[in-house]
């Protein structure tokens, strides 16, 4: 089983991640500035360099993109570490900024799930898990609220368990918000799905 793998895009609102030793860290396009403000240096840089001009540290690895392609540079990153054999990741500076941008990277943390990954996307307020056909066990945290979604047409098999409202092997669809604004109740809280991608969005409520 590989570790962990951290993707740094480049978006303003970034919160600084913390690397374990064995995490592999790519940057891209201009998240390579994120990560240089948070020093930390990636091992691949990967992007059709649009948006980032400037030099690349010595002894970085470097993917370099077309700009007329497919896939954004964040899901670029995504595809080059799947087949790597990763499937635990971690997205910063993904969200926040441009809505659009992040709407590709939230469906890039879903096509994670879709092959057998589970994907984190962290900013400084918000932190969204995206996984399918399995479960999470969720710290419980102060002046969070707790949101669950279902990212595909319908989730099956939905059960809710340590928060102040619960579900029991229930269906999700993608078009009534049910799962907003939920509460922990000082436990930790256990999220399933049986089948279907979920959605958890954990915000700050200050």
């Amino acid at each position: 089983m590989k570790g962990r793998c951290i993707i740094i895009s480049g978006s303003p609102e970034f919160e600084p991640p913390a690397p374990d030793s064995d995490d592999y860290i790519i940057a891209c396009d201009s998240g390579y500035l994120n990560a240089v403000k948070a020093d930390i240096t990636p091992d691949l840089l990967i992007g059709d360099f649009e948006s980032y001009l400037g030099t690349i540290k010595a002894g970085i690895d470097v993917i370099r993109a077309s700009a007329v392609k497919d896939d954004t540079d964040t899901m670029l990153a995504v595809k080059f570490a799947l087949n790597k054999g990763y499937r635990s990741f971690a997205l910063y500076g993904a969200t926040g900024g441009r809505l659009d941008h992040q709407a590709a990277n939230i469906a890039a943390g879903a096509y994670i799930a879709e092959n057998g990954g589970l994907c984190e996307l962290i900013d400084n307020r918000n932190r969204m898990i995206l996984f399918k056909n399995s479960s999470v066990t969720l710290p419980s945290e102060k002046n969070k609220s707790v949101s669950i979604f279902s990212y595909t047409d319908c989730c099956h098999g939905v059960t809710l368990k340590g928060l102040k409202y619960e579900l029991n092997n229930a269906s999700l669809t993608n078009t009534v918000p049910l799962g907003v604004s939920n509460e922990f109740n000082g436990e930790p809280a256990f999220v399933e799905v049986k089948s279907g991608i979920l959605l958890i969005i954990l915000s700050d409520l200050r």
